[in-house]
């Protein structure tokens, strides 16, 4: 995951009116995750091993991200409906890429709270191009406090009206570009001064102003913070490749 440091602004959830902190934790995530040590350099070659691994099933399967059925997760998709988390786009072709939060067990939602991390390989950061950054998509007007750029940041937003309820409820959306063939991966986890103590994001449910901590989905091989949510491939279509190659996206 990326070291940058986030500059450290003071949670907007926290401080909505009634705001109430839900009893919601994902510690229980812990048997679907593995442990990757507290060093980024571990933390990074063992997810190049769990994406590697997840790129090579693809090959023989040609069904992937589909919507994991269990509530209040939050991912980053790039269709509308939390179908598809990998993405094979050539550069210079916009592209869009939604946060959503799948299955909620809210009525709806008025603020979310989360940091993300968009990695590329080092050296290549200015050829991954942000183009918008929209809250809610457009669907709701709302204000974002955190500090943020094309390569993540915090996103510490509150609305003016809720989001209503949706299975696959977006949060949030971008349009990217890549600016030359690049391999990329999102990660998402709280943001840098969390409502709610732990690494997961936060939403607030519309109804009593309760804050939640959600789960983050993943790409098959298990979820949570310390795994990618989404993945981006401007290099080679995995489908062609063969075993090699893929392993030569890593090296």
């Amino acid at each position: 995951m990326s070291n940058r440091s986030f500059h450290q602004t003071k949670p907007l959830v926290t401080h909505l009116a009634g705001a109430r902190s839900a009893p919601t934790d994902f510690a229980g995530e812990a048997n679907v995750r593995i442990s990757v040590g507290n060093s980024p350099q571990h933390r990074r070659v063992i997810m190049n091993a769990f994406v590697t691994s997840l790129l090579i099933c693809l090959v023989a399967s040609s069904a992937f991200g589909i919507t994991d059925p269990e509530p209040n997760l939050m991912g980053v998709y790039f269709d509308k409906y939390a179908n598809n988390n990998y993405l094979f786009v050539p550069p210079n072709i916009s592209f869009d890429a939604y946060l959503i939060l799948t299955n909620t067990t809210a009525i709806g939602i008025n603020a979310y709270e989360l940091g993300l991390d968009v990695v590329v390989p080092s050296g290549m950061e200015n050829m991954f191009f942000m183009l918008e950054s929209n809250i809610a998509n457009g669907a709701v007007n709302g204000i974002n406090v955190g500090e943020n750029d094309a390569l993540g940041g915090d996103y510490i937003v509150g609305l003016a009206t809720p989001i209503p309820f949706h299975p696959a409820l977006i949060l949030h959306s971008w349009k990217y570009m890549l600016l030359t063939d690049l391999f990329v991966e999102f990660y998402i986890h709280a943001a840098t001064v969390p409502s709610i103590p732990g690494n997961y994001p936060i939403v607030q449910d519309s109804e009593g102003s309760i804050l939640m901590q959600t789960g983050v989905s993943g790409l098959g091989i298990g979820h949570g913070p310390d795994l990618p949510t989404a993945v981006i491939s401007g290099i080679v279509n995995v489908e062609k490749s063969n075993f090699g190659s893929v392993k030569a996206l890593y090296r």
